[in-house]
């Protein structure tokens, strides 16, 4: 609400200033008796006007109805497309009144014209200034174009400021160039707006930068295997954005939960973006990579504390060594475990599989958390171990195996099976 209240606040400001031209040039004009300050001030009414609208607009395109789910944001991109016809006009209307016009400008009193023409130079140049930086800041269409619409009004002042320094001088000529190049300015500047509104109006994509900077937030999550496509389109200030990812998990309530967490990321960091939806779809994957930790030849039942993790890679049935590496996190006196499984997480880890489970819950959330799977199996033996891992390769979440076996461990730990055929014989 307080977004709205700014930019309605500006626009109003805005009106205020072109009521107070509009009455300025005209009374100095009749003073004056410059034909061309009363003229600049009948511009300066349909400014007027022009700003009214934008203010209009602010007020109808932050209201809610029914028969609009997704809000009037775009009224404020039509105002922009009638602020840039209106500049197209005001350049028209320079254009044919001092390039066409053969006759002298002659002023009674050089001050009074002179004056008004200073006052609105400087308070048209400050203002569009400060309405252009606050229309950026609150990215609001309307606000910009109003800006532009205002620049014109002090184009506008200066074509007839040199138009009548030029004629008391004795230069006509110095009137025309001035009024040549000034009305080009003006016409870029409306045309412009009027392409940025109509990509709007026409649902043009979001700027590459936005849609690359959402895309880096989603890539940021290790769970999300990739970025199938991110479209985006503006409406007033706010962008609506459609991303569809892939998600390494086969839990449908995992998934959700960090789509719902990305999603609160990029509205967090993202300024305007008033709704974005995240298809996610899991990732189909033909092969798979394993991590067990070891300790020379042997098992190692400690997860944090191994000196290295033996790699697997795992395509249908068949197991392939790629390896082994170094546990990053042996050194550290504290947070071993949760290190080493963000470092699994970064080498593209899929599943840990353990012969013991590790003595803390939160290394099951960390797992968790990446989307990486756990397959316990109680064996000592290492050859024994890859034997059973081959037979029955699924890897569960880590959860659903702490829950299974946590009164096992309670009570004194999971049974190998070497153990238990050692105790039935």
């Amino acid at each position: 609400m307080d977004l709205v209240s700014e930019k309605r606040k500006i626009a109003l400001y805005s009106v205020l200033l072109n009521l107070f031209l509009s009455v300025l040039k005209i009374f100095a004009g009749f003073l004056s008796g410059s034909a061309s300050l009363t003229a600049d001030g009948i511009h300066s009414v349909a400014d007027l006007a022009a700003s009214l609208s934008v203010y209009v607009g602010i007020v109808i395109s932050n209201m809610k109805l029914k028969e609009f789910p997704y809000g009037l944001y775009k009224v404020e991109n039509v105002i922009s497309l009638v602020s840039a016809f209106a500049i197209f006009f005001a350049g028209y209307e320079i254009a044919r009144d001092v390039l066409l016009e053969d006759e002298a400008i002659r002023v009674k009193s050089l001050p009074i014209a002179v004056g008004a023409i200073l006052i609105t130079i400087i308070s048209t140049f400050l203002f569009s200034r400060f309405e252009r930086k606050k229309g950026e800041e609150l990215n609001s269409p309307s606000l910009i174009a109003d800006s532009e619409h205002v620049k014109t009004d002090m184009l506008s002042s200066i074509v007839v400021l040199v138009g009548v320094l030029g004629n008391y001088f004795g230069y006509p000529q110095i009137e025309k160039v001035a009024v040549l190049i000034i009305v080009l300015f003006i016409f870029h500047s409306g045309y412009e707006i009027l392409v940025e509104a109509l990509k709007v109006l026409l649902d043009a994509s979001v700027d590459k930068e936005t849609l690359d900077r959402i895309r880096k937030i989603i890539l940021s999550y290790p769970i999300i295997s990739s970025v199938k496509s991110i479209t985006g389109r503006s409406s007033g200030s706010y962008k609506f954005i459609e991303v569809e990812v892939g998600i390494s998990t086969d839990s449908l309530e995992k998934a959700h939960s960090i789509v719902h967490e990305i999603e609160a990321e990029i509205k967090r960091d993202v300024p305007f973006i008033e709704k974005i939806i995240i298809h996610f779809e899991p990732e189909e994957k033909l092969s798979s990579i394993y991590a067990i930790p070891v300790e020379g030849k042997n098992l190692c039942g400690k997860f944090g504390e191994c000196s290295e993790l033996l790699i697997l890679k795992r395509e249908g049935k068949e197991f392939k060594v790629l390896g082994r590496i170094k546990n990053p996190a042996k050194g550290l006196k504290t947070g071993r475990c949760i290190e080493l499984v963000e470092a699994l997480a970064d080498k593209g880890v899929d599943c840990v599989a353990v012969n013991t489970l590790p003595l803390g819950k939160g290394v099951i959330f960390a797992l968790s958390h990446y989307g990486i799977g756990m397959k316990l199996i109680p064996e000592t033996d290492l050859e024994k171990f890859l034997d059973l891992l081959k037979k029955e390769p699924e890897c569960e979440p880590p959860l659903a195996v702490w829950n299974r076996y946590a009164c096992d461990i309670t009570s004194g730990g999971v049974e190998s099976e070497s153990g238990r055929a050692d105790r039935e014989r």
